[in-house]
């Protein structure tokens, strides 16, 4: 279960992040992340990567039904 604290954690920003700050530093991430899992031939370091999406994308939906984005 994702925590507005736990969001913020995870897209390493402070609790005091405009909408558009949220939005730049998942968009960042979510690109980063999908760089490395393209990148590596490691099946290990490609699925933490996917997780790692699924997880971005978690704090996504979660700032959208808050209303927060």
């Amino acid at each position: 279960m994702i925590t507005e604290e736990r969001a913020f954690h995870i897209l390493q920003l402070e609790d005091t992040a405009t909408a558009e700050e949220i939005v730049a530093r998942y968009e960042v991430l979510k690109d980063q992340y999908r760089k490395i899992k393209d990148e590596t031939e490691d099946l290990r370091t490609r699925l933490a990567y996917q997780l790692k999406q699924i997880e971005l994308d978690d704090v996504f939906i979660y700032f959208r039904r808050r209303q927060m984005i």
